[in-house]
């Protein structure tokens, strides 16, 4: 465990070869060894998935090519690596996982993947080498609950089997259920080591003590009533075998859409800001009829989203913190032919102090930075200019507890003069920003229910309605 910043991936990228270290020694099986790169950890039997998961794959190959590459890695072009043959070895490989794969999406561009069918391939490829020693750095952060549940019990076996895993979570609920032993890094250092007590679980107290500034209890808050109707969806039909369904949304409260894997949230969020189409449906904002084919128009009305992948979808390598946050606006920063880099840099500056980036300036490269700081830019780039309408898909995906609260604190203070809409897959994160529940389920509201009202068992009867068999779907399967 650590907060972000505390060190971890890079830890673990020095563990697969992918960083050197800057001093200390590894030590495999009571022997120092040394991890030059990638393929020098692979020997040694340490499997690695990255926290990112295009870090695994290769995009412009299909998933059968992926899951297959590392058994064919090496043999000379054209041996057994016919469709047939390249397919059947993806078959197996997915098999480690319980994953049910169908033709058609063994033949699909892994770009044209989600984040969480990405890491379901990342996990799979990594389990074919049997490695000795696996790890796993947020490994669940894109998954649904059921996606969480199998891993969890694959990393069981594995582990009875005689392998260790090193896994690395911000999740409590997922060291208690998981975990033998929990370890805390906080600025580069190991801070402690904590076993279960004789009753079987850890002392969080101590454990939370060392690790954060914040516990979960500050997470809580009072729910707010909505106030002006501001959002009025009307007969949406996101896939079409799924019901049409309205939706009104309402400034001065978050209202969150609660959902699993496939269940259409993130299209309905796509489709609201113009990324997207679905089967139908009108939106009006403001009393006016909202009619976008692109981004661009909804930025220029003031509508705005955060999407699920920072990485894939706003990101971009090399650049810096200030010219990342203003790109959606640099009309404003260059009223003539020239950036006003001054501007720039001074608007940067301050959503950075507003919104609590931890960053050695504004004018460092976004990777420098840890995941949850990289989140904060990608949400407080939209604070630049007031929202109209703020949309967030997983905006708490990858980011530790003291993150969590700030960008939680970030999405409350706009709630306050704009409506908010929220997608998350996690319930426990739904509870800690929501004002307002919807369950969403095959492309509709099943459940809708105020902060007040909602319970866990209450959300995961609502969660099971309707629910599909357990397979992976391509983005264009529904």
């Amino acid at each position: 465990m650590g907060a972000n910043g505390a060190g971890k991936s890079t830890l673990i990228r020095v563990l697969s070869g992918a960083h050197s270290s800057d001093g200390g020694i590894v030590m495999v099986n009571g022997e120092v060894v040394t991890i030059h790169d990638p393929h020098s950890a692979q020997q040694l039997g340490i499997g690695t998935v990255q926290q990112n998961p295009n870090d695994g794959v290769v995009l412009d190959m299909t998933v059968a090519e992926n899951l297959a590459l590392d058994s064919f890695a090496g043999r000379r072009a054209g041996m057994m690596t016919s469709r047939k043959n390249t397919e059947a070895r993806a078959r197996e490989v997915a098999a480690l996982l319980g994953l049910e794969v169908t033709p058609n999406f063994l033949r699909t561009t892994v770009r044209d993947l989600g984040v969480s069918e990405r890491q379901l391939l990342v996990l799979a490829r990594t389990l074919s080498l049997r490695p000795k020693i696996l790890v796993l750095d947020e490994p669940t952060s894109a998954l649904s609950g059921e996606e969480v549940a199998r891993l969890f019990a694959i990393i069981r076996d594995l582990v009875s089997d005689g392998m260790s895993v090193l896994f690395v979570t911000h999740k409590i609920g997922e060291i208690a259920e998981l975990a033998d032993r929990v370890g805390v890094l906080r600025d580069g250092k190991m801070r402690g080591e904590f076993s279960k007590n004789a009753a079987g679980v850890f002392e969080w107290p101590e454990v939370l003590t060392e690790l954060f500034d914040k516990t979960p209890s500050d997470l809580k808050h009072e729910e707010q009533a909505g106030g002006n109707e501001v959002v009025l969806i009307s007969q949406a039909r996101v896939f079409r075998d799924s019901e049409p369904f309205d939706l009104s949304l309402r400034d001065g409260e978050v209202t969150v859409l609660l959902g699993l894997l496939g269940s259409g949230k993130s299209e309905l969020l796509e489709w609201i800001y113009g990324s997207r189409k679905i089967e139908g449906g009108s939106i009006v904002v403001n009393s006016e009829p909202l009619e976008i084919s692109h981004p661009a128009q909804a930025v220029s009305r003031g509508i705005y989203l955060v999407p699920e992948s920072r990485h894939e979808q706003s990101i971009i390598a090399g650049w810096s913190l200030d010219t990342i946050m203003t790109l959606p606006f640099v009309k404003k920063f260059s009223p003539l032919v020239l950036m006003n880099r001054r501007a720039e840099r001074a608007a940067a500056r301050e959503i950075i102090n507003r919104i609590g980036v931890v960053a050695a300036g504004e004018s460092v490269e976004i990777e420098t930075l840890s995941g949850g700081n990289q989140q904060k830019v990608v949400i407080g780039r939209w604070l630049l200019e007031k929202p109209a309408f703020l949309l967030l898909d997983e905006p708490f995906r990858g980011v530790d507890i003291n993150a969590r609260f700030d960008i939680a604190e970030t999405i409350r203070g706009v709630s306050q003069s704009a409506p908010v809409l929220v997608a998350t897959s996690d319930i426990e994160e739904a509870m800690e920003v929501a004002d307002r529940i919807l369950v969403f389920n095959t492309g509709h509201v099943v459940a809708d229910m105020r902060l007040s009202e909602a319970t866990r068992e209450r959300i995961v009867s609502a969660m099971s309605m309707h629910a599909h068999a357990n397979r992976i779907h391509t983005a264009d399967s529904n």
